[in-house]
């Protein structure tokens, strides 16, 4: 048996065949996919591992947050210093630590970090977990096997499928952002997007985008959505069809709901990115983030069809 696994071995050697060695990962942490379609991860902040805390994989956050109403973040931090902080809709100086908490998910703690405090609803969730964590790792996320993986620093791109798109990812505002065609009433645009597996939505263009290239008024919303961001007047998203959306060079998908943005501030108003990809359109790929290189890899999975809205499911069977 042995030496036919080495015959094996030489003969694909000669007929120059890649072999790929496998790159273990750090460590495997399991997430819940909500019903929101956004990932939850369970959280220990600051040794306190007798408080296990569910916090929203946020790819779209610059920093670690605790939600200030959940009753079991009391006593976590204390919250001594301010930041400013740009949400989707909003500006506000809000609450933050000082650089010196810890941040543990799976076996894998960071300390040094900041902290800040946001008052979401109690319910919602008991923290944030955004980059300032995440950006120690290359981090892929897998919609199959509903686990997060976290490499060291430079080995997440060994792991990267041949079947995955390559975006190469900046930052803007703090986040990344990768390109993306998209066609919009028959009009190519390349875009500049920012990843945010925090926001439930698909694929929003931002205010000044859609103010420069004339597109209000272009297409009939099929409907009207409101932001739910850090404060309650969160503006308005007028959600319409693009004819397609283009990921690199092989790769586009039709008939794509999206949104034109009217909000006034914070990042759906800012110019320094065109849009936001929600994880309403990233569930569709297991995503690997090549933090060291920059890089993000989109690989197509099984929730390629799932719907977006399920109002705009039509019911076809028979009465």
């Amino acid at each position: 048996m042995k030496k036919t696994t080495l015959l094996s071995l030489c003969f694909a050697c000669l007929l120059g065949l890649p072999l790929r060695a496998e790159v273990v990962p750090t460590d495997t942490v399991p997430f819940e996919l909500g019903a929101d379609k956004r990932l939850y991860v369970t959280v220990y902040i600051n040794g306190q591992d007798d408080r296990p805390l569910r916090f929203l994989l946020d790819t779209g956050a610059t920093d670690v947050v605790l939600n200030s109403n959940s009753p079991r973040t009391e006593g976590l931090a204390a919250f001594t210093e301010s930041v400013e902080n740009n949400s989707v809709n909003s500006v506000e100086t809000i609450p933050s630590t000082e650089p010196s908490q810890v941040v543990r998910m799976g076996s894998r703690a960071i300390s040094g970090l900041k902290l800040i405090a946001i008052p979401y609803p109690p319910d919602a969730w008991d923290g944030v977990l955004g980059l300032s964590y995440l950006r120690n790792f290359d981090v892929r996320i897998d919609y199959r096997r509903k686990s997060i993986f976290l490499y060291e620093l430079g080995d997440g791109q060994k792991a990267a499928s041949d079947k995955a798109v390559r975006l190469k990812m900046d930052y803007r505002l703090g986040v990344p952002v990768v390109p993306v065609g998209v066609r919009v009433g028959g009009v190519d645009y390349l875009v500049s997007v920012e990843v945010d597996t925090g926001s439930d939505r698909v694929f929003d263009l931002n205010t000044p985008f859609v103010r420069r290239n004339g597109l209000l008024g272009t297409q009939k919303p099929f409907a009207i959505s409101r932001i739910a961001g850090t404060v309650k007047d969160g503006g308005e998203l007028q959600n319409v069809y693009f004819d397609s959306v283009i990921l690199g060079d092989a790769l586009t998908l039709p008939r794509i709901p999206g949104a034109f943005s009217t909000v006034t501030t914070g990042v759906q108003a800012s110019d320094a990115m065109d849009g936001v990809l929600g994880n309403n359109f990233l569930q569709r790929f297991n995503q690997l983030y090549d933090f060291k290189n920059n890089y993000l890899y989109l690989e197509v999975n099984d929730r390629l069809y799932t719907p977006f809205y399920d109002f705009l499911v039509r019911w076809t069977g028979s009465s």
